[in-house]
């Protein structure tokens, strides 16, 4: 007979989270904890990463902006990205280290630390966890646009034994590898055909001033084959309210079972107005009281 414990140790596989600029992994995990939860009860692992670039006093949004970047403006965190602005902007940027600390991570189960005082302390992944297949990435904004950059090419950048079955996008855009912006070197990274297979759930604010919603679907518009799209009427942030955890959790069950399964209540595909998530007139009132409590926050 199986125990509760047994059966929570019994991993398929694992999902990677990427927090987003001036956050950091456990910034992301305890803005994502309801999720995660869910997550979990489907027999995933959850890792949180953290981008290897620690952020200076010049690299930072204004103490008033802070937080509508997700953060914190608790002056003992330590600050990270994926990649650093130059002056302000995503042009000319380097990922060569982030891509690094991702092959760190797989290869070697070397985990960055959130404050570099802690390296003595950097922990390292059991043999077992090691054996986990990588099924997925979650991200949010800048870490949601690195998760897209990677993930048609993540099984060549890596050498894991499988392609990545999909990734989640939360306030997430498109790099521009324009030659203008000096990114061109990473224009094939969005080549769709290195993994046909790959699915995508994009997820936006209405009220999200910090990526708009022209950012927002700059992704979607060159995945819409193999995308799908969930609104929010917030800013932001990852929703965290029982509705809009439930149709990500659903969605992720979806494109991880054999195709001739159906799951219902998922992201739909089809015009961008049609995929807006409706609310269902049989929801608690406490989800959508938690909903309309982070409209602005981050």
């Amino acid at each position: 007979m199986t125990t509760k414990n047994q059966q929570i140790t019994k991993f398929k596989g694992v999902i990677l989270f990427l927090h987003g600029y001036t956050q950091n992994s456990s910034i992301f995990y305890a803005k994502t904890s309801a999720l995660r939860k869910k997550i979990l009860k489907l027999g995933y692992k959850c890792k949180y990463l953290n981008g290897p670039y620690v952020l200076q006093p010049s690299d930072l949004p204004t103490t008033d902006s802070l937080s509508k970047f997700g953060s914190s403006d608790n002056q003992d965190v330590t600050y990270r990205g994926w990649w650093i602005k130059n002056d302000h902007t995503n042009d000319s940027i380097d990922l060569d280290k982030s891509i690094d600390s991702i092959r760190n991570y797989i290869e070697n189960g070397i985990l960055i630390p959130d404050d570099e005082s802690q390296n003595k302390e950097i922990s390292k992944e059991s043999e077992e966890d090691k054996e986990l297949p990588i099924v997925g990435l979650i991200g949010f904004s800048q870490g949601a646009s690195f998760a897209g950059l990677i993930a048609e090419n993540f099984q060549n950048l890596f050498n894991t034994k499988n392609p990545l079955k999909f990734v989640i996008l939360y306030s997430g855009f498109k790099l521009d590898t324009s030659k203008s912006s000096k990114n061109d070197k990473y224009n094939s990274y969005y080549d769709e055909e290195l993994n046909p297979d790959l699915k995508y759930l994009h997820v936006y604010g209405e009220l999200d001033t910090v990526v708009d919603e022209v950012r927002s679907l700059s992704l979607y518009n060159i995945t819409k084959p193999k995308s799908d799209l969930l609104k929010h009427p917030g800013g932001h942030f990852v929703p965290n309210s029982k509705l809009y955890i439930d149709q990500v959790v659903n969605w992720i069950q979806s494109v991880t079972k054999d195709d001739n399964e159906k799951v219902t209540n998922q992201p739909g595909k089809g015009d961008v107005n049609e995929k807006k998530s409706k609310l269902d007139t049989k929801d608690d009132i406490e989800s959508l009281l938690d909903m309309m409590e982070g409209f602005g926050k981050a």
